[in-house]
C-alpha cells in the first residue's frame, strides 16, 4: 500500500467547451474546467451550495476523448493526480496555480447524445428498406 500517492478523484460538470491545443512538438494539451458543488449548513440553519472550480490538464492520446466530449455541461469523473506550477505574468509577477493532471475520464453525462441520435435517426429516414 503507497499511503503517500497524489491522486484526485472529481464528478462535476465542465463550465465551458475545452480548450485543445497542439505543443510545437506535436502533442495534443487540453484545459478544462470542472464545477463541483457541495452544500453546507450555514449557522442559521439555512443550507447554502458552494461551487468550486477545477483547473485540469490532459495531455497525449487522452485528448481524444476530450475533443469528442469535452463540451459545456457534459458531466464527467476524472482521475488524476495534484500539480503545482509557476508562471510569470505578462506583468512580470511571479504565479502559482494549482492543476489537476488527468490521467483518465469517465463520461458520465453527455448532453449531446439525443442531438448526436436524432441526427442519425434521420440519416436512416432515407433508406429504401
Amino acid at each position: 500500500m503507497n499511503a503517500l500517492m497524489n491522486q484526485v478523484q472529481l464528478i462535476g460538470r465542465l463550465g465551458a467547451d475545452a480548450e485543445i491545443k497542439t505543443t510545437s512538438q506535436g502533442t495534443k494539451l487540453s484545459t478544462l474546467r470542472i464545477a463541483t458543488n457541495e452544500r453546507t449548513k450555514l449557522s442559521n440553519g439555512e443550507w447554502k451550495e458552494i461551487t468550486q472550480w477545477h483547473q485540469c490538464v490532459v495531455w497525449g492520446q487522452l485528448n481524444k476523448v476530450v475533443e469528442k466530449f469535452g463540451k459545456k455541461g457534459n458531466q464527467l469523473m476524472i482521475y488524476g493526480s495534484l500539480n503545482y506550477r509557476m508562471y510569470t505574468d505578462s506583468e512580470g509577477t511571479k504565479r502559482t496555480t494549482t492543476e489537476i493532471k488527468v490521467h483518465n475520464i469517465l463520461i458520465l453525462k453527455n448532453h449531446y447524445v439525443q442531438e448526436e441520435v436524432s441526427t442519425s435517426a434521420e440519416a436512416t429516414e432515407d433508406l429504401p428498406f
